[in-house]
């Protein structure tokens, strides 16, 4: 069985959309990483179907991320 079938978990969703924020973006500070995938992950984490949640979050939190670093610049 895949770990969809098995339930979402909210904690590792956010832990899977952080790391793969950091690699898309290793200078952003990891406060920031963390804060928008908890923010993307809480956003969708009541969504009836969860097969997604991860992919869209993670889509959510990148774009947060690069405007938080655009806006340093």
């Amino acid at each position: 069985m895949t770990k969809r079938s098995e339930g979402f978990d909210k904690d590792e969703t956010i832990a899977d959309v952080e790391e793969r924020v950091k690699v898309r973006f290793p200078d952003a500070s990891p406060e920031v990483v963390h804060d928008e995938a908890v923010a993307a992950v809480d956003k969708y984490a009541d969504a009836p179907v969860k097969d997604f949640v991860d992919i869209i979050a993670e889509r959510d939190a990148r774009a947060a991320v690069e405007d938080a670093l655009g806006s340093k610049a």
